[in-house]
C-alpha cells in the first residue's frame, strides 16, 4: 500500500506537524531517522517521518515492533520551547489522538492502557514511543513515534490486533487516518505548550478504563493494591492504596498493572 504524500498535505491544511514529510518505502526505524534529524537540524520542528515498513521498528523498553507494509509507522519531531516535564504529556496526547481517530472515524470503541498503548477490546492495535534529549529544564528535542496496525495483521503476536479486523472496510487509507491524528495531536500540543496539560489528561482519562477503578500494581517486586485516582501535574499516575497512601507511578518505571478482581 503506497503512501501518497500529496494526499496527506492536502488533508492537514495549516497543521504544524506535517509541514514537511519525509516518506520511505522501507527504513530501519522512523524513530532513529527522526532523532538523527533532530540532533543536527535546528529548524526541524514539525517534520514527520513515515515509512511503509520498518526493518528494526522498536517499542518501549527496546522491544521490537514488527512493522510490515499496510500499517502506519511514523515519528514526528518537536523542537520548540517546551519544558522537560512536558514530554510525558506529549505521549498522552499522541495516544489520545490515535484513540479518538479510531473511535470517531470508524465507530469502533478504542481504549488506552496506561501509559500509552491503544487497545481494541483487550488487544493492542497501537503503541507510542517517546525519545528526547534534555538541556537544563528544557527539552532540546522530543521525537514522538507511533506504530498502528491498520491493514497489517500481526502474526504470532499474542495480544495484538489490527484495525481492519474490526472494520467493515476492505482496506483503510493511511493518509486520512494520519491527517486526523496529526490535527488532533497539534491541538493537544498547543494546549500543553500553553500550560493547559490538564485539558489533555482529563480527556485521556475518559479513554482509560482503569481510572477510578481498583488495580493491582507490581513494582520493584512489591505488590500495591488501590485505586487509580488521576494523572498529576508531573504526568504521574496516582495510586491511592488501600491504606490511604498516595503513590506516584512514572511511565519510566517497570510497573505491571492489572485490574483487581
Amino acid at each position: 500500500m503506497n503512501f501518497e504524500v500529496a494526499h496527506l498535505k492536502g488533508a492537514i491544511g495549516g497543521c504544524v506537524f506535517g509541514r514537511e514529510i519525509r516518506s520511505f518505502k522501507e527504513i530501519s526505524s522512523t524513530q532513529d531517522y527522526a532523532i538523527s534529524i533532530a540532533e543536527t537540524d535546528p529548524c526541524c520542528h514539525g517534520i514527520v517521518v513515515i515509512s511503509e515498513s520498518q526493518l528494526f521498528g522498536r517499542g518501549r523498553r527496546g522491544r521490537r515492533w514488527i512493522s510490515p507494509p499496510g500499517g502506519l509507522w511514523f515519528s514526528i519531531i518537536i523542537k520548540s520551547d517546551i519544558k522537560t516535564s512536558s514530554s510525558i504529556f506529549l505521549s498522552y496526547a499522541m495516544s489520545l489522538a490515535v484513540c479518538e481517530t479510531i473511535t470517531s472515524n470508524f465507530n469502533i470503541e478504542a481504549f488506552i492502557k496506561w501509559p500509552n498503548d491503544v487497545l481494541i477490546k483487550t488487544r493492542k492495535v497501537a503503541g507510542i514511543l517517546i525519545s528526547s534529549a534534555v538541556r537544563g529544564e528544557d527539552l532540546e528535542y522530543c521525537v514522538v513515534g507511533a506504530g498502528i496496525n491498520l491493514n497489517s495483521r500481526p502474526k504470532g503476536l499474542e495480544g495484538s490486533t489490527s484495525l481492519i479486523e474490526h472494520s467493515s472496510q476492505s482496506s483503510i487509507a493511511l493518509e486520512p487516518f494520519l491527517a486526523s491524528v496529526l490535527a488532533l495531536f497539534n491541538n493537544y500540543y498547543n494546549e500543553i505548550q500553553s500550560g493547559n496539560w490538564e485539558f489533555v489528561t482529563k480527556r485521556w482519562e475518559l479513554y482509560c478504563p482503569m481510572m477510578g477503578k481498583r488495580i493491582k500494581v507490581m513494582m520493584n517486586g512489591i505488590q500495591l493494591d488501590g485505586v487509580a485516582s488521576n494523572i498529576d501535574s508531573d504526568g504521574f499516575l496516582i495510586l491511592v492504596t488501600t491504606g490511604g497512601q498516595k503513590v506516584k507511578i512514572s511511565d519510566t518505571q517497570d510497573a505491571s498493572i492489572k485490574f483487581k478482581s
